[in-house]
């Protein structure tokens, strides 16, 4: 009896594809919320330098960590929010805290796609006119 090597090749792929694709789209992934992470830590510095110089101006602290975020991939919207103590002056510590949900793929279910950075800056200045 002869055996016949007909449909060996699709069953071998069938074998191997599911490990190349898991790989493939597992790097993908990675790749998507590693570029999210770096972004989120970079929009948190821009935001605390902004606030360095103006702690008062809140719009202004958000418009720089969102501008850092333009053409990220961020699954839901940013949030950029800025911790000051009551009364602070020049060499008080403003915290800023960049918040949002990076591009989840679907294909890990156990994968955490939450992005969460903050950056400390010390207050320079406090203009005139300013109560933080």
């Amino acid at each position: 009896m002869r055996f016949s090597d007909r449909g060996a090749a699709a069953v071998e792929f069938g074998l191997v594809a599911l490990v190349l694709f898991t790989l493939v789209f597992g790097i993908l992934q990675f790749g998507f919320w590693f570029w999210s992470w770096q972004a989120a830590g970079h929009a948190a510095r821009e935001a605390a330098r902004v606030g360095a110089v103006d702690p008062c101006g809140t719009a202004s602290i958000q418009a720089a960590g969102a501008q850092a975020l333009d053409g990220v991939p961020t699954g839901t919207g940013a949030t950029v929010t800025a911790t000051k103590a009551a009364g602070a002056t020049v060499g008080d510590e403003i915290t800023v805290n960049v918040t949002f949900e990076s591009i989840d793929l679907g294909f890990f279910p156990f994968f955490e796609a939450s992005i969460d950075k903050s950056a400390t800056s010390r207050i320079e200045n406090v203009p005139a006119g300013c109560a933080p």
